[in-house]
């Protein structure tokens, strides 16, 4: 039994420590009926659906502008393309990611589940606890680099509000990648996020709102400021030799560079569902999140033009915007100066902070829901991955602009199937019908449960979606030498994974047949209207004595659907 809700915190507090098992008691969550139920896991209910398409096109322009994309363009150019040739690849690139981040959020977006429940569907009630995990081991490793860059635009903040910081002395040897002002930087970074670790995904869509306006401003701010101290862009000082004497060795190149493009999108292309189940309507989640991403292109091109100019000033291309703004001081250590790169990093943090937020808490919190789902919801499973993100050391994995991009597109031929196999299931196996009563039916009975609890064709789908591209994938790293055909599969990582998975899939699903074929043979999105029960009780129709819940955007639209003849009581 949990303690009385007429405690107070603290007095609750004193009950949870008085003894093991009132401990237990106190973690356990009353929603938690069974091992894959609790209040995040079940559909969102109506109030619950508070992202409009605003909210999803403020997310995704919002999170164009980060450190990852400011520096990509430059890093980019820094391997041999041009900047028209480098800004390219990351627009067609980022095109490519907005449709299949549509696509994988249709499912939610109808149905109102997040990537973990919507996951049981294709792997099966216990087969899926794998890909959430794997899902999951990226939240935490992309939530440490964030917080990373978050602590290194707070110690500069601190670096302008005081003239010795940055002669303060390193304790820390530089074998580790890290200094002392960095990690102090990286603590009060922990302490700063820690309040919004308590705000449900539900409400975070108001961050974004501030940080769509805010960041492209100070991104601006500092582009005009480059230019102006510059006198001028000067492009040319970024432009690197490549290899061009071979067509196919340099188109390899810009192959090898999309994919690293993909595979920084890869964590967004898998987290989607978990944000497009709080969508008012289905509408609501395609414009914002189709129109949203492409537009990258434009904090990417900033970061260029900064780097360029500054070059050209200062004879050294700042990748990083925390290396640039650390550039400005050294160089400059005026009160204009420190005031200007003051407000410039503590609005990167910001931005930094509301990233990691919405790309690796939010959908770890959602996997570890999953797995724990009687002591774990989202507000709990954000505050864990933070404690976790900040046991680990990110810098580690930033020590170089190749070894980072390589780590981004070789984590992503993982990533890459389970997507497209999740796709086909929905769109061409199952034809948009999913039982949302049997996604919580852990019995043998359950049309989910496949063999042991598993889908075997989504495991033989996964597998050979991922072996494909793997040599190259190892020998990338220079530890093995492989083959130039090996390299150049794993050049085409993720869109191999994603192709040889989902073809894979559908081949097996055709030869053998997945179990509810009746669902299977129901008109396309039939089953989204259907009334559920779960296993616990909890229904998408309401008691006797509460009255029918209707969700339309507008009278125009439940007139139109009236008309139509068709049902208004979405889930």
């Amino acid at each position: 039994m949990a303690p009385p809700s007429d405690y107070t915190f603290r007095e609750k507090v004193q009950y949870a420590f008085s003894s093991p098992k009132h401990f237990h008691q106190a973690i356990t969550l009353e929603s938690a009926k069974s091992k894959f139920i609790n209040e995040d896991l079940i559909p969102s209910p109506p109030e619950r659906r508070t992202w409009s398409a605003w909210a999803y096109l403020s997310y995704w322009w919002s999170e164009n502008w980060n450190v990852s994309t400011w520096s990509l363009g430059s890093s980019l150019i820094t391997l041999g393309l041009s900047i028209g040739e480098a800004l390219l690849v990351i627009l067609f690139a980022n095109i490519l990611s907005a449709i299949v981040i549509v696509a994988n959020g249709v499912a939610a977006s109808r149905y109102h589940i997040g990537y973990p429940v919507l996951a049981r569907a294709t792997f099966g009630m216990y087969g899926h606890y794998f890909f959430v995990l794997i899902r999951a081991i990226l939240g935490i490793i992309w939530g440490g680099v964030q917080l990373y860059f978050e602590g290194q635009f707070i110690s500069i903040m601190l670096r302008c509000i005081f003239p010795s910081w940055a002669r303060m002395r390193n304790t820390i040897p530089e074998s580790q990648g890290i200094t002392l002002q960095v990690l102090v930087g990286f603590v009060i970074a922990f302490f700063v996020t820690m309040p919004f670790m308590f705000i449900h995904t539900t409400k975070i869509h108001y961050l974004f709102s501030v940080k769509s306006v805010i960041m492209p401003l100070a991104c601006l701010g500092v582009v005009i400021w480059a230019t102006t101290s510059n006198g001028g862009v000067s492009a040319g000082v970024l432009s690197t030799p490549a290899d061009k004497s071979s067509i196919a060795v340099f188109a390899w190149s810009v192959v090898s560079q999309f994919n690293s493009v993909m595979g920084s999108n890869s964590a967004l292309i898998v987290t989607v569902p978990d944000l497009a189940r709080y969508s008012r309507t289905p509408r609501s989640q395609i414009i914002g999140q189709l129109l949203g991403l492409p537009m990258a292109i434009v904090c990417a091109a900033f970061g260029v033009i900064t780097t360029a100019a500054v070059q050209n000033m200062w004879g050294e291309a700042f990748w990083n915007p925390y290396d640039l703004f650390n550039g400005i001081l050294d160089h400059t250590y005026s009160s204009k100066s420190r005031a200007g790169v003051f407000f410039a990093s503590l609005v990167f943090a910001f931005a930094t902070l509301g990233t990691s937020i919405a790309c690796n808490i939010v959908p770890f919190a959602a996997d570890i829901t999953c797995m724990l789902p009687k002591y774990i919801n989202i507000i709990r499973g954000q505050i864990l991955c933070l404690i976790v993100a900040f046991a680990i050391t990110p810098w580690h994995i930033l020590t170089s602009a190749p070894t980072f991009l390589n780590f981004l597109g070789g984590y992503s031929i993982f990533q890459g199937s389970v997507v497209s196999i999740m796709l086909v299931d929905y769109f061409l196996v199952r034809k948009g019908n999913l039982d949302i009563g049997a996604l919580y039916d852990g019995s043998s009975d359950s049309k989910y449960f496949y063999t042991f609890g598993t889908n075997w064709r989504s495991i033989v789908a996964f597998i050979v979606g991922f072996v494909v591209p793997l040599p190259g994938f190892i020998g990338s790293f220079g530890t093995v030498t492989v083959s130039q055909g090996a390299m150049r599969l794993f050049y085409l990582g993720w869109e191999l994974s994603f192709v040889f998975g989902g073809i894979t899939y559908w081949v097996l699903c055709l030869v053998f047949k997945v179990p509810g074929q009746e669902d299977c043979r129901r008109p396309f999105h039939d089953m989204v209207n259907d009334d559920w029960v779960l296993p616990d009780g909890e229904t998408s129709f309401p008691s006797p004595s509460e009255p029918p819940t209707r969700v339309v955007e507008n009278y125009d639209d439940y007139e139109k659907k009236i008309e139509n003849g068709v049902r208004v009581n979405e889930i």
